[in-house]
């Protein structure tokens, strides 16, 4: 490093892993969108699904296949769509309905207004996968219908 010639092999050093680390995010990112042309959302399951599969980051992982509806939550989340499409609560009131119905953070408190918020504008619940502004149709079964989903969003909007 003291001399021309040893600053110029790191620097070359420092190209080729920019390099390896560029090229490993494209991939990465292309197998990302590669999993969601396929209808499968390669994240962690929203609140009323549940990951298939092993746990941890391996082949095994249920991060990479077909979520599964939680027998236990996703009617609760269902029953919130319904009642803020019948404009009967507002998101401070569907939290607290959440949380009486056994829906609460691994504190076990309530999810807070922006939780609330994600939750009801999340179109995977409907069968839509929606990643950077990009969508993409689940081969997930919906929770809510887009009927259902659409009234709570102009009801939301309101």
């Amino acid at each position: 490093m003291n001399s021309r010639g040893g600053r110029l092999t790191a620097d070359i050093q420092v190209a080729i892993a920019r390099n390896y680390i560029d090229n490993l995010r494209e991939e990465t990112i292309k197998g990302l969108y590669g999993r969601l042309k396929q209808g499968v959302y390669p994240f962690k399951a929203p609140i009323g699904y549940l990951d298939v599969g092993g746990k941890g980051k391996t082949k095994e992982s249920g991060k990479g296949r077909l979520k599964n509806i939680d027998p236990i939550k996703a009617p609760v989340i269902k029953e919130a769509f319904r009642l803020c499409a019948e404009e009967r609560y507002t998101l401070d009131m569907l939290r607290r309905y959440l949380a009486d119905h056994g829906l609460t953070t691994s504190t076990n408190t309530m999810y807070g207004l922006n939780t609330m918020h994600k939750i009801m504008h999340n179109p995977f619940y409907m069968g839509i996968m929606r990643v950077k502004d990009k969508s993409f149709l689940g081969k997930h079964e919906p929770i809510v219908s887009p009927q259902v989903f659409n009234k709570a969003q102009s009801v939301l909007s309101r």
